[in-house]
């Protein structure tokens, strides 16, 4: 039995469906992480969980108990919000101890507790200090170890590193994922951040306009997506998600984008058996930026690299990787090659396509065909 369970959930606030038959489950010490762009629900979906909205209909069980109806204070859950909500007025230590002080432990046992989970968080040396006298990172910690003094069956976290900067939101990410995989507490985490996602994750659930577009493991939902959004929100670059043709090639299939000023490309498709109903049809051909790259960058391994030479539009270079931009089906295709590598802008240079990482779409349903 899964440890988080919610089951055909539905929110509606009046007319509006803000949430449409939700189905996830999690199991004890999983870190599950919602993402999806602004508005698509992921909020809401962790205020349900956490007692702070109401739902429609359906059901969310914690550890076996159905908690629908239960007071945010008796679902043995801790929140960490984008704002930290620390009390500005009392030091970091009380504002540790404060919620424990509410429920009457001890101040001996309070102390201990707070000692321990500022040794955890790295935070001791600030126990004297007020809010106002700490960086951004320091608040989030003081916020996080204010849930973590309560030793919950669930910590839920709204945004949580959306006030950092870029490098404090790494090295913060980072202090997450450790703490996660020291303490085993269950996590449901909400961000509009993909990398976040993919990173923090051991599931994941992407959501758009208040639907589960997919849920599963980082592993999954990048590699197999199941529609194209979740193809397209889900990695930085995003994939290449081209207009397409599929046409019979000798006893196989291959897929044919147009070029501008050149020949139609042709790839032939080796692993795609499903394909082959698909011939004659237009489709959109999905292929991620390092599954497209220099010859001497592909994978040796796979039996399914076509080569094939293409005009080079635009190349930025990024450190470790270089970009390079092509045209393919009237559409910008983004391949990421070797920092070494040697490209001019408007050259034809040979590119590599593993086409065992293609995926297929159907362009009207937007679902993966294949």
């Amino acid at each position: 039995m899964a440890f988080l369970e919610i089951s055909d959930l539905y929110k509606r606030f009046g007319s509006v469906e803000v949430l449409k038959g939700i189905n996830l489950a999690v199991e004890e010490g999983g870190f599950l992480v919602l993402v999806g762009p602004s508005g698509c629900g992921k909020s809401t979906l962790l205020n349900t969980i956490a007692g702070l909205e109401s739902i429609t209909s359906g059901e969310i069980r914690i550890n076996g108990r159905v908690v629908n109806n239960l007071h945010p204070s008796q679902r043995d859950i801790a929140m960490v919000f984008q704002s930290y909500a620390l009390y500005p007025n009392m030091t970091v230590a009380q504002n540790i101890a404060f919620g424990m002080e509410m429920r009457g432990v001890p101040k001996a046992e309070r102390e201990k507790a707070v000692a321990e989970v500022a040794k955890t968080l790295q935070i001791s040396h600030l126990l004297g200090r007020k809010p106002s006298q700490l960086s951004g990172g320091q608040r989030q910690r003081v916020a996080m170890g204010r849930a973590l003094v309560r030793n919950p069956q669930v910590f839920l976290f709204d945004e949580p590193l959306s006030n950092l900067d870029a490098k404090l939101r790494v090295d913060m990410r980072t202090e997450i994922k450790r703490l996660h995989q020291s303490m085993k507490t269950t996590i449901v985490y909400v961000t509009h951040d993909q990398i976040e996602a993919m990173t923090l994750a051991t599931q994941i659930a992407v959501l758009k306009d208040g639907v589960l577009q997919q849920f599963g493991t980082p592993h999954e939902i990048y590699n197999n997506p199941a529609n194209i959004f979740v193809a397209d929100f889900m990695g930085s670059p995003a994939m290449n998600l081209i207009p397409a043709r599929i046409e019979a090639n000798g006893g196989g299939v291959a897929v044919v984008m147009t070029r501008d000023g050149a020949e139609p490309l042709q790839l032939k498709v080796g692993s795609h058996s499903r394909l082959g109903a698909h011939a004659g049809r237009e489709v959109i051909f999905g292929l991620r930026p390092e599954a497209i790259t220099d010859l001497s960058g592909a994978d040796r391994t796979s039996p399914g690299v076509v080569n094939a030479e293409c005009h080079v539009e635009v190349v930025e270079p990024a450190g470790a990787d270089t970009y390079v931009v092509t045209r393919l089906g009237g559409r910008e295709v983004i391949g990421r090659m070797r920092s070494d590598m040697q490209v001019a802008p408007h050259s034809t240079v040979p590119f590599a396509f593993n086409m065992d990482k293609a995926v297929f779409f159907d362009p009207e349903s937007e679902f993966r065909i294949a």
